[in-house]
């Protein structure tokens, strides 16, 4: 298995979680949404964050590059990748991620989420929503229902810390025999 993915909707705690687990498992750990900047940057000699790629060249430019990332990414071994959960809504992503793959599905309730999404700042897909708050728990609900049928082990994180989390995922990784 040459690759283990840290999933789940937004602000379950994919990056944190996933880099602290990285770390007790000896793996490089990367970012889908790190490798998505790293490949528009290349595309176009200037430097944007996810957040203004999204905004500024709408979603379908952003899949583009994500689906570009995944690629690249999917010819790296032994790796802990740590990605968006829409991005398992679309099926040609999610096919490329589920290729010798071991995923991990974080998941929160949608009020939790909701909570710690807005003090980022409201995401680009919710402008213009005439309920953002109803639209974000639908989109919660389409992300785990996509990757809980894929989902090698699930992990309900409550309000435990990430060094809790990562603690008791690379544990129940061990019990599974989930080696690289």
């Amino acid at each position: 298995m040459p690759k283990i993915i840290v999933t789940g909707p937004k602000s379950s705690g994919k990056s944190s979680i996933g880099w602290r687990l990285a770390q007790l498992r000896g793996l490089p750990f990367y970012d889908l949404d790190e490798r998505i900047e790293k490949v528009f940057e290349e595309e176009e000699g200037v430097h944007s964050s996810f957040r203004e790629i999204f905004k500024k060249h709408g979603e379908d430019r952003f899949r583009e590059l994500e689906l570009r990332a995944i690629n690249l990414i999917m010819n790296t071994d032994k790796i802990l990748l740590s990605t968006g959960g829409s991005t398992f809504l679309r099926d040609d992503a999610k096919n490329l991620l589920l290729k010798d793959s071991y995923v991990i599905l974080l998941c929160n309730t949608p009020e939790t989420l909701w909570q710690r999404t807005i003090r980022k700042g409201m995401p680009s897909y919710l402008d213009g929503a005439l309920d953002p708050h109803g639209t974000f728990c639908k989109r919660v609900e389409d992300v785990v229902d996509a990757i809980k049928p894929v989902a090698g082990l699930i992990m309900e994180t409550r309000d435990l810390s990430v060094e809790d989390v990562a603690q008791m995922l690379d544990c129940e990784l061990d019990y599974r025999k989930v080696k690289l």
